[in-house]
């Protein structure tokens, strides 16, 4: 089903009311698909990699999402901001190093209770297109889904042949990056820049694709 300029604007209406901060329609020739974006998942090896179901390996690879990523023609870039600026983490924080900061539970805490409340709004928003018709409408979040304390991907004896089952299927969803999305570029192109490296105005930044 072909979507339509009314539907792609109510569907950033939609997105605005269900809590985001932006949303703007973009063409999905405007999506940047780089397989640098997974070296990076490697080099340096990221904590999540192989151990968290939305995580390479897991996911489709770049090159079986760019195939998938032809089938449609429109998609939705949709922000959200992160409640913890450079300014707030220095006063919540102070006297930390980098180190201390990403485990201190507090900080933790308040970057997983966002990004859940942001994949939340990217589902809600999904079943949303699904009800207009769009029936292959895919979300895709921003971040390592942290849903689960512990992915099932990381209990001990798990492996990427194992048969493993989310927790929470309905819910969680890939990230772009994990999909190979270069997404500061991707970004720029739906006129919604992200700010390298984060400072005062950091954002979750996520994709519906619809057909």
């Amino acid at each position: 089903m072909t979507i339509t300029v009314k539907d792609l604007k109510a569907l950033c209406d939609r997105a605005v009311a269900l809590g985001a901060g932006a949303a703007r329609p973009l063409s999905v020739r405007e999506v940047v698909v780089d397989p640098r974006v997974l070296l990076k998942c490697r080099t340096p090896l990221c904590a999540s990699y192989g151990r968290n179901l939305m995580c390479p390996p897991h996911v489709m690879s770049p090159h079986e999402f760019a195939a998938a990523l032809q089938r449609y023609s429109d998609g939705l870039i949709v922000q959200r901001a992160i409640p913890m600026t450079a300014a707030d983490v220095k006063r919540r924080f102070r006297g930390k190093g980098l180190a201390q900061l990403v485990q201190s539970k507090a900080y933790q805490k308040t970057l997983a209770d966002s990004q859940n409340a942001f994949v939340e709004l990217l589902t809600a928003l999904e079943a949303e297109a699904q009800g207009m018709g769009h029936r292959f409408a895919a979300a895709l979040a921003g971040g390592d889904c942290c849903l689960c304390e512990v992915c099932v991907a990381a209990a001990p004896g798990a492996g990427h042949d194992a048969d493993l089952a989310c927790l929470h299927p309905f819910v969680a969803r890939p990230s772009m990056e994990a999909v190979g999305i270069d997404v500061v570029r991707t970004a720029q192109a739906a006129g919604l820049p992200i700010e390298m490296p984060a400072g005062e105005h950091p954002v979750w930044t996520g994709l519906l694709l619809v057909d």
